[in-house]
């Protein structure tokens, strides 16, 4: 006997939102944590680069400052990821957890499923919530249905 997966039969067509504030948050997080982490490795290259000149100084500053901001960057994206959950399965698909992934989820090779998710947001608007499959566009507005008696 087959069984019913609600995903399979579910239309091609991304789903709506009602409020997409949280993902739009979190998303903004976590790239200004990538980018202080970027901006991290990139002042400690340059530091070991030129550790012998008297600027080296200045180096050994934006890295101090540049690990202090990603630390703060990572616990505020941390938390703000854990608060934006699907609406259909109330899972957390902006950060990873140790349950089974749905067969149709996506991850890009160098990165985890939660950083594919945030990635999608930030240049598609759209994501797919990892575990259960569905997905979403965080621009298209939701119907109003009306019942007909």
């Amino acid at each position: 006997m087959p069984s019913f997966d609600p995903v399979d039969d579910q239309t091609s067509r991304p789903r709506s939102m009602r409020s997409s504030g949280a993902f739009y948050v979190a998303t903004f997080w976590t790239i200004a944590h990538m980018l202080s982490v970027v901006s991290t490795t990139i002042a400690v290259l340059l530091f070991l680069s030129h550790h012998k000149e008297p600027r080296s100084s200045f180096y050994l500053n934006c890295i101090v400052v540049g690990v202090l901001l990603a630390t703060i960057t990572l616990l505020i994206s941390f938390f703000k990821r854990r608060n934006a959950c699907c609406p259909l399965c109330r899972g957390t698909p902006l950060l990873n957890s140790r349950a089974v992934k749905h067969k149709k989820s996506f991850c890009l090779k160098p990165f985890n499923s939660g950083h594919t998710a945030i990635l999608s947001i930030f240049f598609t608007q759209k994501f797919s919530c990892m575990y259960c499959g569905a997905k979403y566009d965080l621009l298209k507005k939701s119907e109003k249905r009306s019942r007909d008696n």
